[in-house]
Order: C-alpha cells, then structure tokens, then sequence
C-alpha cells in the first residue's frame, strides 16, 4: 500500500478528514490510470479546505503526517492526469489545491509535476493568474516563495517535456512519466552496444522512441499482473545499467532510445523481479551501420546468458526480466528460473501484435 491516513494527529482528539482514505501501488501509475473513487472524497475535501477562512486549514496542515502528505502528492498527480485527460478545470484545480495545503516546500515537486500541472492548466483554460492569487493565499510562505518562481517560468515553457514529465498514449488513454534526471554526464560518453561513443542528455535521460514503448510495458505488466502471481508496481523511466549485459562502459549505461521499468513482486512467496523494456538504436560508425534489431537481439543473448536474468526481442526493443535479490533466510539457494514469466511475456506480445494486425486489416 503507498499511502494511508488511518493515524490520528498526535494528541488531538478530532480525527484527520483523511482519515481512512487510501491508494494503492497501482494508482501511481499514471500510465495504466484509471479512476478511483478516492479521487472523488479527496477532491471534496481538499476544496472544502482550501475554500474556508477559518484557523481548521492550519489545524490540518499542522497534523499532517508523512502518510496523509504522500496521499496528497498523489492525488495531485492524478487530477494532474484526470484534467489532461478529461480538459476539466476542476480537477486542476484540485492538483494546486493540494500542493497548496502541504505543509514543506520540499514535499512539492517544483520542477516536475507542479510545473507539469500548470502547463496542463494553461491547455484546458484555467486563469494561470487566478490559479496564482488562489495558491498564494492557501500555501505557506516558503511555497509561496518557490510557486511564483514556477508561475514566471510558465512563459518560458513551450512543451510537457520541459517540466520533466513525458506525455504517453496506451491503450489506457493518456498518461504521463516523471523523466529520470541525472548529473551533466558531458557531450559524450562510450556507451552504445558497438562500444562507440554516443551522445547522453544533459541534466535529463531522453526518451524518444521510434515505436510506441509505453504501450510494450503496459502490454507486458498488464500479464503479469493477470497471471495472479505477481503484482507489478508503477511504470517509471529508466536506464539500461550496462552490467545487465556483461558490458563495461565509462557512463555505466547503455545507450538506447527510451527505456522503461516496473517490479513484478510475488504475491504467494515465489520469485520477485524486475522488468526493463528499452528501444535500441541504429548505430552507424565509419560508414558501418548497425541494425537496432540486431543490436537488440545482441543484448538479450548477453542479458540471457547470466545467471538469474532472461531476455526477449520484439524488433528493435529488448524486454529483461532480471531476479531481485531475497534477504529472507528461508529462501533457496538456487537462482529462481524466469522462463516461464519470459513464456507468459511472449504471449502477451504476439497477442497484441496480431490484435493490431486484425485491426489494421478492418
């Protein structure tokens, strides 16, 4: 469970108003989104908070405790995405709402999702200005502070990306991806699969791949989670760790055009592990060009050949499944064998594979 507000507040004797209100893992995933009718009491309350004058706001903010705080930045998330989705103003209003009443500057993601609601607010028409005056008379000083920095820099930002989220499209709708940031790692760096140098994103991990990689990972979580003996946690952004297939790079990382990653954990104390799905790219060095997909196929053979891993193709895209250690002292030695989740993978993609081409061809 990611989030519960079933404590009290310390020595008050009046329950917290989300007391009892609860996400699960699987609702923050804003790529496989779906509705939550928490979404709705939380929108009840978070305005009847925010619309009142009177000294209980503050009393709420002051008793919020880590767990109430983390339902809050979800929440925000989620109308983010339900606005988006939906071009509804309420529910945006919701998401500022809510990053109003935290009470740490710091639990307010600033340069991702704040600014990613306010981009978002701006498509579907809510008054940027409005939505400022509102926030600055709920929120605390500091936020104040760091929200009128974010509000100015909305002239500067032009697309979703520059707010380091990365819009998807699945078969879930739309939805959204906090991108990885990761240090200046220079202009260059000798990671590609050929084992020439490749270009990295400053700052930002890119994603920019060729075939539609989100819907791979849902497709590939979507069966696992089916099956009923694991349950996979949220997509994320991601990056191939260069040891995943026996190689040796300066950056640590192989180079591709999108990676994504998600953990399938037991539900009836078997195997755990992690999935990575990543498109590969074309290389061409000294006038020798090098296929994706057979770049790709030369991954999941190195990957394949480790102990506790095992890898598959799908054209240009690679998908591992790699075994997550176990600290439990009752667990066997041996390295647990993933051929069967890998089977169970397969299907599930030549199913989607020939649903598109039966859809293609009416």
């Amino acid at each position: 469970m990611v989030a519960s507000t079933h404590l009290l507040w310390g020595p008050m004797t009046t329950p917290s108003p989300f007391a009892g209100l609860t996400y699960e893992v699987r609702d923050d995933d804003l790529v496989r989104y779906q509705d939550h009718p928490v979404d709705d009491a939380l929108s009840t309350i978070v305005r009847s908070l925010c619309d009142s004058r009177d000294e209980r706001r503050e009393d709420v903010r002051r008793g919020f405790n880590e767990l109430e705080r983390d339902v809050l930045a979800i929440f925000a998330r989620r109308r983010t995405l339900h606005a988006r989705r939906t071009q509804s103003t309420r529910a945006l209003s919701d998401a500022l709402d809510a990053y109003a009443l935290l009470p740490r500057e710091y639990d307010v993601p600033w340069e991702s999702w704040f600014k990613a609601a306010l981009y978002v607010a701006r498509e579907v028409g809510l008054d940027l200005d409005g939505a400022a005056a509102r926030f600055f008379e709920i929120a605390t000083a500091k936020s104040v502070a760091r929200a009128r920095v974010a509000f100015d820099a909305m002239a500067r930002i032009d697309t979703l990306i520059q707010c380091h989220v990365i819009p998807v499209s699945t078969t879930y709708g739309a939805g959204m991806l906090e991108t990885t940031v990761v240090r200046d790692q220079g202009v260059a760096s000798w990671g590609g699969i050929t084992g020439q140098p490749v270009s990295l994103g400053q700052f930002q991990v890119d994603y920019a791949p060729t075939t539609n990689l989100a819907q791979l990972a849902v497709t590939i979580a979507d069966a696992l989670d089916a099956s009923g003996l694991v349950t996979c946690s949220p997509l994320r952004q991601d990056q191939l760790v260069a040891t995943t297939f026996d190689l040796v790079t300066s950056g640590s990382y192989v180079d591709s055009l999108g990676c994504l990653n998600f953990f399938a954990d037991s539900r009836h104390d078997q195997v755990s592990f992690s999935v990575h799905v990543a498109e590969v790219a074309t290389e061409e060095h000294d006038g020798v060009r090098f296929d994706a997909d057979a770049l790709s196929r030369e991954l999941a053979d190195a990957a394949d050949d480790i102990e506790g891993q095992s890898a598959l193709v799908t054209g240009p895209c690679v998908v591992v499944l790699s075994v997550l250690p176990a600290f439990d002292d009752e667990v066997a030695d041996e390295t647990a064998d993933l051929s069967a989740f890998l089977d169970l993978v397969a299907r599930a993609i030549a199913h989607a594979r020939d649903a598109l081409t039966r859809r293609d061809a009416t």
